[in-house]
């Protein structure tokens, strides 16, 4: 069996976090996620976790060839319709599931969280499964803060008065709602 594909594992976390791959990139923490889920779950199941992936996307430009490309909202409909894959092919899966979840929660909290008891009875568990940092950085570098646009306490400094004006939400997370 090869080794889980680095760029697979960058693509896969593009589209779980909703970041582009330069911001996934600029957190410097790509490389050791990847051997973080790789330690904590095993090649073979990040390796299905990437198949399922690359099927997902598949099964998206599929449906999206019966669509109208002229439509205004195109980007908005091949989202939608690799939202529906991703729910279909791994969310839905019990053992690729829980695994992309925490994947998610990693890139936004900079933990790894265990998975669920059900999950290691049925698959097993690795030793390097249990609930943990992955490096120092994790904890600034996480996405919980660039998507609520506030700096992580403790770390990274705004400037002083800064803790006077509110947090600013970009308007790509309001979803229609108002400030």
């Amino acid at each position: 069996m090869t080794a889980p594909s680095f760029d697979d594992f960058l693509s896969l976390s593009v589209d779980l976090t909703a970041f582009e791959e330069t911001v996934l990139l600029g957190t410097g923490l790509a490389r050791p996620y990847l051997a973080k889920v790789r330690a904590a779950c095993g090649d073979e199941v990040v390796t299905a976790l990437l198949d399922a992936h690359r099927a997902s996307r598949a099964d998206a430009a599929v449906d999206a060839g019966g669509h109208d490309r002229a439509l205004p909202d195109r980007a908005l409909l091949d989202r939608a319709l690799l939202d529906r894959a991703l729910r279909h092919r791994i969310f839905s899966d019990d053992r690729l599931g829980p695994v992309a979840r925490n994947v998610i929660k990693l890139w936004y909290a900079g933990m790894w969280y265990a998975l669920p008891p059900e999950w290691t009875d049925c698959y097993g568990a690795q030793a390097a499964g249990e609930t943990s940092t992955v490096t120092a950085a994790s904890y600034q570098e996480g996405l919980l803060w660039r998507a609520i646009g506030a700096n992580p306490p403790g770390a990274k400094a705004p400037g002083y008065g800064s803790w006077a004006q509110p947090p600013r939400i970009e308007d790509r997370y309001l979803n229609g709602a108002t400030k």
